[in-house]
């Protein structure tokens, strides 16, 4: 079972990963390391330095891995970006705020 983690370079989702590496999971690691750190990103996993926001990537990434299940980590750290920049926020979850 191949599971893609995005945001897996920040420290939870570095975490998650090597949990999941732990019981021989296969990993797919999706960064933009806006936030995140390439050194957070563990040995066997794959590494995809992208956006999610970026369609024609994520469509490739599915297609070219089989992925079989998504953890979606990827967030703004920042709470302050949450009140000043809503839409920062919104870019993580496309379909928490579809109409916003």
């Amino acid at each position: 079972m191949t599971i893609l983690v995005t945001g897996g370079a920040g420290y939870i989702g570095s975490i998650v990963t090597e949990e999941l590496l732990k019981e021989k999971y296969g990993v797919v690691v999706l960064d933009n390391l806006q936030q995140g750190h390439r050194e957070a990103v563990l040995p066997g996993t794959i590494f995809i330095e992208g956006d999610l926001g970026n369609k024609i990537l994520l469509d490739s990434t599915f297609h070219s891995y089989n992925i079989d299940a998504v953890i979606h980590m990827a967030a703004e750290r920042v709470v302050e970006y949450s009140m000043t920049d809503r839409q920062r926020y919104f870019k993580n979850d496309p379909y928490l705020c579809q109409n916003k």
